[in-house]
């Protein structure tokens, strides 16, 4: 059985350069991952079959996620997280991302279907728009980027990333933008479906946590916010806090990375709903059954929240969000004028060029109803 396994795992290798994936997969030894976690249920594949903890999948097999996330254990010795809705086909140099997102912590190659990201032992994150278009954000390390044509290098000489930068490229493999990542953009990937709720280690966390704190001292990888914080620094918190006390009222102190990490989860596809739909709008059904679960289970409850509508990702300004909402007598009740929320935590969604993002206010449990 071992043997016609891998006989067919080649017959399916053998087709897969015609349809413009790069050709090494078919060489030896076969590449493989083993399932190490799986996260918000059970929805994680390997072909058709649903998988199991500590099963493997073997190159060229596809891995994918439904609503469920999952850690992968690379044979290259390399993890990878994958995010919801990610499809991740493997191949003995590299992976190829056809959808979704991934952390990828070690020295593990990756591929889209017009870019290879070589790494040595770099702690990076892949993301495919709907549209074709790729992000990479490199977490720590250096990632070598080689554009591809038909599965086959270009022959354009290879982009070299570090530490701190964000590039976006075009579904050809061009080069659209280059960034450095801010503390702030560090804070919420960290707080983020790619690291909150994940119990196995990461091969690569000791060199992010170093480099992290050289280089923004006090952000955390185990829990992606600033040690005591007395106030949140996630951008729009700041504008609404600054609203509040021009109104005389008190800051709204951040959630514990607990719960902000059980928001993140809670909120993640509800974001991705309203871009999806073009319909701004609460998700009533998820935020009932979320409100629920926290009041069986923690002091605080969520009890009210807010949407930043989808706009251009250029054009995302937190004092403007927050002028529009003053705006308006039900959002000013909400973010102003209601005295006993006590917290707030805000998560945004950037994705193909557009950002949304919605802020949910906490009461303790003996405020609530008031």
């Amino acid at each position: 059985m071992r043997r016609l396994r891998r006989a067919a795992l080649a017959a399916v290798a053998a087709v897969l350069p015609v349809l413009g994936w790069p050709t090494d997969v078919t060489a030896q030894p076969l590449a493989s991952a083993v399932v190490e976690e799986i996260l918000d249920g059970s929805e994680l594949f390997i072909q058709l079959r649903q998988a199991h903890l500590h099963e493997k999948a073997i190159a060229p097999e596809l891995v994918r996620t439904q609503n469920s996330r999952g850690q992968l254990a690379f044979s290259s010795g390399a993890a990878g997280r994958l995010n919801r809705f990610s499809h991740l086909r493997l191949g003995s140099s590299c992976f190829l991302l056809s959808r979704g997102q991934i952390l990828v912590s070690g020295k593990q190659n990756g591929c889209t279907r017009s870019s290879r990201m070589s790494a040595r032992g770099t702690n990076y994150v892949i993301t495919l728009a709907d549209n074709g278009e790729a992000e990479l954000v490199v977490l720590e390390g250096t990632v070598d980027v080689q554009s591809l044509r038909d599965g086959q290098p270009s022959g354009e000489s290879p982009t070299t990333l570090t530490s701190g930068q964000k590039v976006r490229f075009s579904p050809l493999g061009l080069l659209l933008s280059l960034q450095r990542l801010s503390a702030a953009d560090y804070a919420a990937i960290l707080r983020g479906p790619l690291f909150q709720g994940f119990t196995a280690p990461l091969p690569g966390m000791p060199a992010l946590q170093s480099y992290l704190q050289r280089t923004y001292p006090g952000l955390s990888p185990a829990g992606g916010q600033p040690t005591a914080p007395v106030i949140s620094s996630d951008p729009l918190v700041v504008s609404i806090n600054l609203a509040r006390e021009r109104s005389g009222r008190p800051v709204l102190q951040p959630l514990p990375p607990g719960l902000a990490a059980e928001n993140a989860t809670y909120l993640e596809p509800v974001l991705e709903g309203i871009l999806t739909s073009s319909n701004c709008d609460h998700d009533r059904p998820r935020w009932d059954a979320f409100q629920s679960r926290m009041a069986a289970t923690m002091k605080l409850m969520p009890t009210s929240e807010v949407i930043a509508c989808p706009m251009p990702a250029r054009d995302w300004n937190t004092e403007a969000i927050v002028s529009r909402w003053m705006t308006s007598p039900l959002h000013t009740q909400i973010l102003i004028n209601r005295p006993r929320a006590r917290h707030i935590d805000c998560v945004r969604l950037v994705k193909a060029g557009r950002a949304v993002g919605m802020c949910t206010l906490w009461t303790p449990l003996s405020g609530f109803g008031q």
